[in-house]
């Protein structure tokens, strides 16, 4: 159990998800990979061991194999990650916990009290490193660390990977590439790699799979082909094992079996999805909407009895229905499985899906399961009841430093159900750095109107000054109001007064640890800066503002800050640079920015796109500023501000050009690069498929069926 210390100084316990720490129950069906096994071996010097492919190419499914083997000579130590270690308080939780579960003796000198984010790397991962010198060789799987975005989360893995001694070897298993360090530990030969390419089956492995496993009686001559076809995928040869049984010819379905993505999702629905009985068919794909799956859990969300008998028949029979337990308790379905269940159940039954997850909302409230709650409240769109669970919980998770988490969920939110929730208004205000509850209820009701200033500046200035008469000494208010107090002035013009509050903002803000506060004032004080004439000041409050937001993990919820980077590199010379700060500034405003925030954000990219000679971008720019500051009812000096750039002329041969909105612009800007489109999307805080959306979208205007096509056009174009 990890335990936290609330600020009212009583304890509170979260529970931690035991079945993480095993691997998934062994198959008889399972092929023993003995030159997989061997190539795992671990050596001497190498510190980490990736195994990085597809889904469904059978990581975890070796990765337990190996570890059965390895634990007869040392402890070996599983963790199954999941979104919710995007967190690094939570990811370290549960690493502590799989550590001491492999090594009782481990962890004497670590605390089981909440590990707060900052003391990570700098009192809980050395004390760690100490003990593991001591305690001889150990070994750490990582499953599924491709559901680890966050950089601040794997920057403490990357830490622990550079300082642990030899004895110490982390397995990582991923889809993708880690984003870990790999180049410098390749080259000092710390690094041991198992790609897609060595996780193919061969003709003996898939061989050995469908005829001694599994019983098929194929020839040789019919394995080949079907293993060329799949390009050895172990997933796909599953799937035509699957369907074989019931084929007149198994020979001729063997040869012709298509490894083409279209061909293996067809085959999902019409072989195995509809091979079951309908009750079975039910099961599966009204239960596709849950994470993990229990009886009672799939008896409450399909409103029947006998749920647990269909889950440990379907587990026998289905290989994608994991079991997470050797009771036959819980199980999850194969991702690629799961995915293809969901995108069934809303094409046949679209009505149903927010039922389903009303249901699953309610089993895990009153199973003491709030967060799992949270989740199913807001896919099913009952945001009355997500803000109230989110509203009991936020203090919780932001005391054990998640307030990713709470960010996460607030963004999901309808803007306008937000503004006009004054739970949510009261956890944004917290997560901006306020208590959780007001020392004085008029100061408390003041500080969250005037912070959030939904388009109406003179409004939120009036509850500003309220709020600042009535602080006593030393209120815990006194960053925030001071807060508002210069925005409210920056936003009717008054720089000079605005500068001075944002000063006293970002000194309060700092000693208290508002660093939401702190990061936005010194970026709003380098705004200023930058009208003032002063580029000196300009950048070295910008260089403040980021490097604030980046060590405290809140530079994707204040876009601001991109954008007063943006501004002093502009200022600089920085072009490039400039630009792509700006995208993210954007982004992150149109995000979590008020229309008021949104407005200044690209009234200052736009400026600066002019000065470049990008009119047509600026124009669009413009048009969205436009938009933003036409929903405010009071906009303060905005408007005058946009006035000050004069759109640009019609061009003669706009209808030549492809019309991108200002993202896909932002998106093509760094196609223009060596990023890939899920570097991209981490780069400008979209998610990969946002960003594959976009690029599609920009193949599709621009006549193109390729990246370096696309940039050519786009270059003639002069859009880039």
């Amino acid at each position: 159990m990890a335990s936290t210390t609330a600020r009212s100084g009583q304890t509170a316990r979260s529970p931690l998800v035991a079945t993480k720490l095993d691997p998934p129950a062994a198959r008889e069906q399972i092929v023993v990979r003995e030159r997989l096994l061997e190539r795992l071996q671990p050596r001497a010097g190498v510190k980490l061991i990736v195994v990085a492919a597809p889904p469904g190419s059978g990581k975890t499914t070796l990765l337990g194999m190996w570890r059965s083997v390895q634990a007869e000579a040392r402890p070996v130590a599983w963790l199954t990650l999941e979104k919710e270690e995007n967190d690094p308080a939570v990811l370290w939780a549960h690493a502590l916990e799989a550590l001491r579960h492999a090594c009782p003796g481990l962890g004497k000198t670590l605390s089981p009290a909440p590990i707060e984010p900052e003391r990570i790397a700098d009192l809980m991962l050395p004390r760690l490193v100490n003990e593991l010198s001591e305690h001889g060789e150990v070994v750490f799987i990582l499953d599924d660390f491709d559901r680890i975005s966050s950089g601040d989360a794997r920057d403490t893995i990357g830490w622990l990977v550079e300082h642990a001694p030899s004895t110490f070897h982390l397995v990582i298993a991923s889809r993708n590439d880690p984003g870990l360090p790999l180049g410098a530990l390749r080259a000092r030969g710390e690094l041991l790699e198992v790609r897609a390419d060595d996780l193919r089956f061969t003709v003996n492995e898939a061989e050995e799979l469908l005829n001694e496993r599994l019983g098929l009686r194929l020839a040789r001559a019919d394995i080949q082909p079907l293993v060329e076809r799949t390009e050895g995928w172990a997933a796909g040869i599953y799937l035509a094992a699957l369907s074989l049984g019931g084929v007149e010819d198994p020979g001729a379905f063997a040869r012709e079996f298509g490894g083409t993505n279209r061909h293996v999702i067809d085959f999902l629905v019409d072989e195995v999805l509809e091979a079951h009985s309908p009750e079975m068919r039910t099961l599966m794909l009204r239960s596709s909407i849950l994470e993990r799956l229990n009886g009672s859990l799939c008896d409450d969300v399909l409103e029947q009895d006998g749920s647990r008998e269909q889950l440990v028949e379907l587990s026998r029979s289905n290989l994608f229905l994991v079991p997470l337990d050797d009771q036959n308790e819980w199980f999850r379905f194969h991702r690629l499985f799961a995915q293809l269940l969901r995108v069934e159940l809303r094409h046949r039954e679209p009505e149903l899906v927010s039922a389903l997850h009303r249901r699953a909302y309610a089993w895990h409230r009153d199973h003491d399961l709030p967060e799992q709650a949270i989740e199913h409240a807001l896919d099913a769109g009952a945001f009355v009841e997500a803000a109230k669970l989110i509203s009991r919980r936020w203090g919780h998770l932001a005391a054990t430093g998640r307030q990713t988490t709470v960010a996460d969920w607030l963004e999901r939110f309808p803007p306008e159900v937000v503004r006009e929730s004054p739970r949510l208004l009261r956890v944004q205000v917290g997560l901006a750095g306020q208590p959780t509850e007001p020392v004085a209820p008029d100061t408390g009701l003041d500080a969250v109107r005037a912070a959030f200033q939904w388009g109406d500046v003179g409004s939120g200035y009036e509850s500003a000054l309220r709020a600042a008469e009535l602080q006593a000494p030393g209120s815990p208010f006194r960053a925030a109001v001071s807060w508002s107090l210069a925005l409210g002035c920056y936003n009717r013009g008054d720089l000079t007064t605005a500068d001075h509050w944002f000063t006293e903002a970002a000194e309060v803000g700092q000693r208290d640890t508002r660093w939401l506060i702190a990061a936005s004032a010194l970026a709003y004080r380098s705004l200023i800066a930058g009208e003032k004439g002063e580029p000196a000041e300009q950048t070295e409050l910008a260089g403040q503002a980021r490097e604030i937001a980046h060590d405290q993990g809140v530079d994707r919820v204040k876009g601001e800050v991109d954008i007063a980077v943006g501004a002093s590199l502009a200022a600089s010379g920085g072009p490039d640079e400039a630009l792509l700060a700006f995208d993210r500034g954007v982004s992150v405003l149109r995000k979590f920015g008020s229309p008021l925030d949104l407005a200044n954000g690209l009234i200052c990219q736009a400026r600066f796109l002019q000065a470049l000679g990008r009119d047509d971008a600026a124009a669009c720019a413009i048009r969205e500023a436009e938009q933003a500051i036409g929903t405010c009812r009071d906009p303060g000096v905005l408007r005058e501000r946009l006035q000050t750039l004069q759109p640009p002329p019609r061009s003669r041969r706009r209808n030549a050009t492809p019309e991108l909105t200002e993202r896909e612009r932002a998106v093509l800007r760094m196609l223009n690069g060596p990023l890939s489109e899920r570097e991209i999307g981490r780069e400008l805080y979209l998610s990969h498929n946002t960003i594959h959306s976009h690029t599609k979208s920009i193949y599709r205007k621009l006549g193109a069926s390729s990246r370096r096509e696309a940039i050519r056009v786009a270059r003639t174009l002069a859009l880039i």
